[in-house]
């Protein structure tokens, strides 16, 4: 072979090596390139983040504006029993105004009646003054001077004198009587004018007292209705603050739930980022160890040339030899592959039992289709609505409803999949034992509220339909309705996911 052809071959390794090194490093940065997550994910802006004094402070002032609620809420009641009973007074007072009225009118009928009485005494004072004036006259013109005694003296006959005798004896008699009268007509005249005096004095004040009575009620009923409009205003106006209030806290929760969220994915994308650097580490001396293995064979191919080299020149020889050739094998590693980390939110709690998403959404799906359906106190069972019950706190017509109360839509809603009582304090244990917060919610979940702060005060239940709303049969009056969570009453509880 010809020294040129030598040096040729000779020559020939380096160039294979110079192009699987650089294929080698070419590769090492590109599996480097794609194996590292983009470093603006981690760096991007995180949301807006409350602070445990805001949310504290939130919900101090919400428990404080629903407590105000309830105590304005409380006097309204109050008020409004304080004002029957004043509208009661009222009626009694009208009814002894009537009573006073009508005896006052009896009164000045007696009087009347009295007056009459009085004129007819007075006739008979009268008559028996004529009556006596004129025996005194009969008796002064028609007597004996000489009395009885001239009488005997003069007398033809005695039998005519004990005649006259009992005649004047008669006569005097008579005169007792008159006189008698005179003073009797006098004294009766005299009581029936008193009586009748003292009477309609006694009408005329009781009935000017009945009647003071009335002005006083129905001034007494004016003015709770006014203080009952003043107390219900100042309700209606503590009530949109609780709403505001209500609405701040919920969307500071929001905030930091997003910002808890955001933390995690951060996170994950930080340790996604860490394991593709180790493995893009670990590619890379895989790559830098075959690249040595490469070079290796490379100087020991190159070695071998050189040698045959020396050998042919030693020779000299005209004649072609072959040299053999050095095959090369190109070193490589297989990379591996690296899971991403997990792109979904947070992994739903392990909840056991026979509870799946579909099931919570069926439920919900039941529950919309009594829409604008009449709430009817103690009404709804698991084939649907029924006729409630009439009692007091404003159901006075629930059993003329067809309808559901809060925890009979709730008992319909599930009832494919579990039996549950139509209670909703009992619900709250025995439709399952996963008790979610409000950041882990799902469709289909019951929400209760509590007027004690514990399961034994719970007093209404609604189903979450996600979104941050509920749907709830509120109250007597009322339609069965979606509302937002934290816009459905105060004092809430907590929740329970059933079939768990």
């Amino acid at each position: 072979m010809p020294v040129s052809r030598i040096a040729r071959t000779a020559s020939a390794p380096t160039i294979r090596h110079a192009r699987l090194v650089a294929l080698l490093l070419t590769l090492v940065a590109i599996a480097a390139l794609i194996a590292v997550p983009d470093r603006a994910a981690v760096a991007a802006k995180p949301p807006p983040n409350p602070t445990d004094g805001q949310l504290s402070g939130a919900a101090a002032k919400k428990a404080a504006v629903a407590a105000e609620v309830g105590r304005l809420g409380a006097s309204v009641a109050a008020m409004q029993s304080q004002l029957r009973q004043l509208e009661a007074a009222k009626e009694m007072a009208e009814q002894k105004l009537a009573f006073a009225l009508s005896k006052l009118q009896d009164a000045k009928a007696a009087t009347a009646a009295a007056q009459r009485e009085v004129v007819a005494a007075r006739e008979k004072v009268d008559a028996a003054q004529q009556q006596f004036s004129g025996f005194v006259q009969s008796t002064y013109m028609n007597g004996s001077i000489g009395g009885v005694t001239g009488s005997l003296l003069t007398a033809t006959d005695p039998n005519a004198l004990l005649q006259q005798n009992s005649l004047e004896q008669y006569e005097s008699d008579h005169q007792i009587n008159a006189i008698g009268n005179v003073k009797r007509a006098t004294v009766a005249r005299s009581n029936a004018e008193a009586a009748a005096r003292l009477a309609l004095a006694r009408q005329r004040s009781l009935a000017q007292a009945a009647k003071q009575a009335k002005l006083d009620a129905d001034a007494a009923v004016v003015s709770a209705i006014a203080q009952q409009h003043q107390l219900q205003q100042q309700l209606a106006s503590q009530q949109a603050a609780l709403q505001q209030a209500q609405e701040q806290l919920a969307t500071l929760n929001n905030q930091r739930a997003a910002f808890i969220q955001w933390q995690r994915r951060q996170a994950a994308i930080a340790a996604a980022q860490a394991r593709a650097r180790r493995l893009a580490a670990e590619r890379a001396r895989a790559a830098a160890l075959a690249a040595a293995a490469a070079q290796r064979r490379h100087d020991e191919a190159v070695a071998a040339a050189e040698r045959r080299r020396a050998a042919a020149l030693r020779h000299h020889q005209g004649s072609h030899r072959h040299v053999p050739g050095s095959t090369h094998s190109n070193g490589g590693s297989n990379g591996g592959s690296s899971a991403g980390p997990n792109g979904g939110g947070y992994p739903i709690p392990a909840s056991g039992g026979g509870w799946t998403p579909a099931k919570g959404w069926e439920a919900v799906a039941r529950a919309k289709r009594w829409l604008g359906w009449m709430y009817a106190w103690a009404g709804g069972n698991a084939y649907g609505p029924t006729y409630g019950v009439c009692a007091g706190d404003g159901a006075y017509n629930d059993c003329h409803i067809r309808g559901f109360d809060c925890s009979g839509l709730s008992l319909y809603a599930w009832a494919p999949f579990m039996q549950l009582d139509h209670y909703a304090a009992s619900q709250y244990w025995s439709a399952g034992s996963f008790h979610p917060s409000t950041s882990q919610l799902q469709p289909g979940d019951l929400v209760f509220w509590s007027s004690n702060g514990s399961p034994s005060g719970i007093h209404h239940v609604a189903i979450y339909i996600g979104g941050g709303s509920v749907i709830q049969a509120p109250q007597s009056g009322s339609v069965i309705q979606i509302t937002p969570l934290w816009s459905v009453d105060w004092g809430y509880l907590g929740a329970t996911r059933p079939l768990t």
